[in-house]
This record gives C-alpha cells, sequence and structure tokens, in this order.
C-alpha cells in the first residue's frame, strides 16, 4: 500500500483533525477578520467572490439553534422535544460559529458549480487558518440546510445557498492524530 511520509512542513495538513471539544475565548474581532479574510484566498475564477458569512456569537446562537430546529419541522413535520434541542444545541458546541453561503453570481460565464466549489473551499480555508493560529475549528452541518426559517435568518438571496457552518473556540480537549492515508485506494495515475 502506498502511504506518503509527510515533509514536516506538510504535517500541519496530513495531521489535521476537527476540534472534539470548544470552548471560550472565542476568537477575537481582530483575529477573526483576520480568518475570514484567509478565508478569501481561495480559488474564485473571475475573482468574483461568490461567497459571503454569516457571524453568529453570544445570543445570535440561540436564534441559530432554533432556526435550525425549524428548519428540520418545515421538511419533516413535528419533532420530539428530544430531537428539537439537539438541532438547537448544535448552535452551542463552540462560542463562535461563521456560517458559509454560497453566492453565485447570475449571468457570468462561470458555471455554478464552479462557484459554489469556490464558497465549500472558504470552509476549509477557515479551518486551516484558525488552526494556523491555535485556535479550534470545525465545519458542522444539519440535517436540512434550507428553509424559511434559516433563509430568513441568514437573509439568503434567491441564489444563494447555506453550506453548514464553522465553529470556532479554544480546543476543549486534544484532537485525535489522524492517521496516514492509503492513497492507493484513492489515487489513480494515468
Amino acid at each position: 500500500a502506498l502511504q506518503v511520509s509527510a515533509d514536516p512542513r506538510l504535517n500541519f495538513l496530513t495531521g489535521r483533525s476537527s476540534a472534539l471539544a470548544l470552548t471560550e475565548p472565542a476568537p477575537s474581532d481582530a483575529t477573526l477578520d483576520q480568518l475570514l479574510a484567509a478565508a478569501t484566498a481561495v480559488p474564485d475564477h473571475a475573482g468574483l467572490r461568490p461567497f459571503r458569512f454569516v457571524i453568529v456569537q453570544g445570543e445570535a446562537r440561540e436564534r441559530f439553534g432554533q432556526a435550525l430546529a425549524a428548519v428540520a419541522e418545515e421538511q419533516e413535520g413535528t419533532l420530539s422535544e428530544f430531537a428539537r434541542n439537539k438541532l438547537v444545541q448544535k448552535a452551542y458546541f463552540a462560542p463562535c460559529l461563521v456560517a458559509l453561503v454560497s453566492s453565485p453570481r447570475v449571468g457570468v460565464k462561470v458555471p455554478t458549480w464552479e462557484q459554489e466549489a469556490s464558497a465549500a473551499c472558504t470552509g476549509f480555508a477557515l479551518v486551516l487558518a484558525a488552526e494556523a493560529v491555535g485556535l479550534g475549528a470545525v465545519w458542522k452541518s444539519a440535517p436540512v440546510h434550507e428553509g424559511r426559517a434559516l433563509t430568513e435568518l441568514l437573509g439568503l438571496a434567491e441564489q444563494e445557498r447555506f453550506l453548514g457552518w464553522v465553529n470556532l473556540g479554544t480546543h476543549g480537549r486534544p484532537t485525535r492524530p489522524r492517521a496516514p492515508e492509503d492513497l492507493s485506494r484513492l489515487v489513480t495515475r494515468l
């Protein structure tokens, strides 16, 4: 099985794993601005910036959690109290959440799928930026992403799409090291 012995400079990427628990403090506003600036340095055909971010902190986490639950009920019907609370609690995993919004430009030659791919890259770039400065981060989602409550809360335009969110905070416990990947399962050479 082909495995890569990573260059020490790449260990940051190859050993990366999602944060298991996040606590206060959240990143400062200045640090958050730096992280978001780094997140926008993704591949972006024609420089369209087909993405945007919605920061959710403090009391706004309750509104975000309630919107997740409302969207689930909109699509699945009335939830049990346990299921509803589980969705609401997703908003409290970290002191800061950054909702990722794909915001493709219409009427341009860059296909929508490519613009959405660029928007998705911002999520991973945000996670990497947070980890680079010693913060914990994890990209999260919910069983449903589309519905009136989230559209209203996030101010989504007709062509926009909620991609999930990145939880940010201080590591609450150590992450598990990632095992080296067996590339022979994933790579074909032509």
